[in-house]
């Protein structure tokens, strides 16, 4: 009697091994999705905070937030080098590092003052982050 021993697998072994690994991506896949995509969020939203104690030191300097036109800029750079105003506070600037005024993927956020979209109901600014992607709706809206 000749008796063979294999050191392989046979075909249903190797087929119920990817059956398995299929179904733990199935079950996996959307949840470590999600998850990266919360980390992203959570990430912009402590940049907000930030931006928005960058915006709070600005008006206690000054007395009022930056406009609109000024826009999230002005945290940055002195857009007024020869108001007498802003040239006495000339060694408080930056209010924020260049790098904090744009979102993870290096977009500007959208910065309102006063806001557009509650006009001045409750808040006096308001930041806004489209998002990596394409869609019209804003995926987070702060403001103070």
């Amino acid at each position: 009697m000749n008796i063979r021993k294999s050191s392989g697998f046979t075909l249903i072994e190797i087929l119920i091994v990817i059956t398995i690994i299929a179904f733990l991506f199935a079950f996996l896949g959307p949840k470590i999705v999600r998850y990266l995509g919360q980390t992203e969020e959570k990430k912009v939203q402590l940049m907000v905070g930030s931006l928005r104690e960058a915006l709070i030191n600005y008006k206690l300097v000054f007395g009022s937030y930056p406009t609109t036109k000024e826009g999230l800029k002005a945290l940055v750079e002195n857009l007024h080098p020869n108001d007498d105003r802003y040239r006495r506070e000339a060694d408080k600037w930056p209010f924020a590092r260049e790098d904090e005024i744009k979102d993870p993927s290096g977009i500007d956020f959208i910065y309102h003052c006063p806001p557009e979209k509650y006009k001045n109901k409750y808040k006096q600014f308001e930041i806004i982050w489209i998002g990596s992607g394409t869609e019209d709706e804003p995926k987070f809206d702060a403001g103070a």
